[in-house]
């Protein structure tokens, strides 16, 4: 279920986030119907222009990826207000100070003990602050795992086209045996101010899945000739000035007999195996 190997950023100047932005909006849910049996995958069209938001109207976490400690579980936000919460069924109040809160659950000893039992889990966070509900998902587990990452040649170029112009180049996905997939990119960005958002291709905290075949050497479509041809989303311009930390994502469903789904962010590139490109 990869694709093939690289990347690196840009840029620092910016006080770094403390983490990185966990799983994307609704991970794991919304998926599309399945493939028709013997239908070979339309024409996914690439993105084109987008400017990331620098303002949001509601709070962003820290880190997405969170531990366990005892029965309870600590998410830092960047807030604008003091405000309630609620996670895998706990609530509690947090009070923003100077931008920053940090919002305290205590989980029933049944919920506290699956986590370590599955390995972690991915659990929904529901902030509200100033009337406004947000939904985000956070990653929970008793010891912070290793982020993952599309093993690809493709991914998020921070220089595309200027210092402050991005592009996102889609992991050139592989299987085994061929078979149709279903993907769904995203963009996390990152200031002092807003924490983690989310931007996918339907706009904030949506995103639309968009339909391959993967074959043992990448995607059959993107295949033209001897060169590869992949699906983008370019330009991606980020307002100088904010500090902004940018990180892209894609999940993926395989629809194997069994289907699969798997998410992971994708390298930065050209270079290193880094995920962020920053922009002071």
């Amino acid at each position: 279920m990869a694709a093939t190997a690289l990347a690196a950023p840009v840029a620092n100047a910016a006080a770094a986030p403390p983490g990185l932005p966990g799983p994307p909006p609704g991970t794991g849910t919304g998926f599309p119907r399945p493939p028709a049996p013997g239908a070979a995958p339309g024409p996914a069209a690439s993105l084109g222009a987008t400017t990331l938001p620098t303002t949001t109207t509601g709070p962003g976490v820290l880190t997405g990826f969170v531990t366990l400690s005892g029965s309870s579980v600590s998410v830092k936000l960047a807030c604008a207000a003091s405000g309630s919460a609620t996670l895998l069924g706990a609530k509690t109040t947090y009070r923003c100070k100077h931008g920053r809160s940090t919002a305290t659950f205590v989980l029933t000893k049944g919920q506290a003990g699956k986590i370590p039992r599955l390995g972690g889990i991915t659990a929904k966070l529901t902030v509200v602050e100033k009337g406004k509900t947000e939904h985000l998902t956070v990653s929970v587990s008793k010891i912070l795992p290793a982020p993952p990452y599309w093993t690809s040649n493709f991914g998020l170029a921070c220089t595309a086209q200027g210092s402050n112009v991005a592009q996102l180049i889609a992991p050139n996905f592989s299987a085994s045996l061929a078979t149709t997939i279903d993907v769904r990119p995203w963009l996390a960005w990152y200031t002092p101010s807003t924490g983690w958002q989310w931007l996918g291709s339907r706009g904030p905290g949506k995103s639309s899945w968009y339909r391959f075949t993967a074959t043992p050497s990448g995607v059959f479509e993107w295949q033209q000739s001897g060169t590869i041809n992949p699906w983008t989303w370019a330009p991606i311009t980020v307002t100088a000035g904010h500090g902004t930390y940018v990180v892209a994502a894609f999940e993926a469903v395989y629809w194997y007999g069994n289907p699969a789904y798997v998410w992971n962010y994708a390298h930065t590139q050209p270079g290193s195996l880094t995920t962020d490109c920053v922009y002071p």
